[in-house]
């Protein structure tokens, strides 16, 4: 499964859902992909048993266009240093945290995200931003094959 967080109406904060409207076929055929505001800790605790998922958002503080990967288990590790842009009522990394708390099995997964330069209301996606879009979709679309292979996480 891959959620795509982000305000089509904000700016940069609109890079995950652009960027998952144009992963090549080869990865958008391999998961369910869902364009989502804010994630929420029902959306993780809801996965089917054994359903990886895969977390595209943007992210404040890595220079902008700069992409960022970290496993579910390190997003917390790192989150002082990534910050997500999304309206969450919780901070992303705690989003996940709660699900991990209310699920029998850990939700294992990636994250993926871009640092991003401003969320404006009514803007369209920065330089930067825009120029790292295909570095971006490369990097979806890999979390989504890597998990997809591995008969132990597969994505849904």
């Amino acid at each position: 499964m891959v959620f795509a967080c982000g305000d089509p109406l904000r700016g940069d904060d609109s890079v995950a859902p652009v960027a998952v409207s144009g992963l090549p076929s080869g990865a958008a055929a391999l998961a369910e992909v869902r364009v989502v505001g804010a994630l929420e800790a029902e959306h993780l605790v809801d996965l089917p048993a054994g359903v990886a998922a895969v977390i595209v958002d943007a992210v404040v503080g890595p220079e902008p266009g700069a992409i960022v990967e970290l496993s579910l288990a390190e997003l917390g590790a790192r989150a002082a240093r990534v910050i997500t842009t999304s309206t969450h009522q919780l901070p992303l990394d705690r989003v996940v945290a709660l699900a991990q708390l209310l699920r029998d099995e850990p939700v294992m997964g990636r994250f993926v995200g871009v640092g991003i330069e401003a969320v404006t209301e009514g803007a369209e996606l920065s330089e930067p931003v825009a120029e790292a879009l295909p570095a971006f979709r490369v990097a979806i679309a890999r979390a989504i094959t890597d998990l997809a292979g591995s008969p132990d996480s597969p994505v849904g």
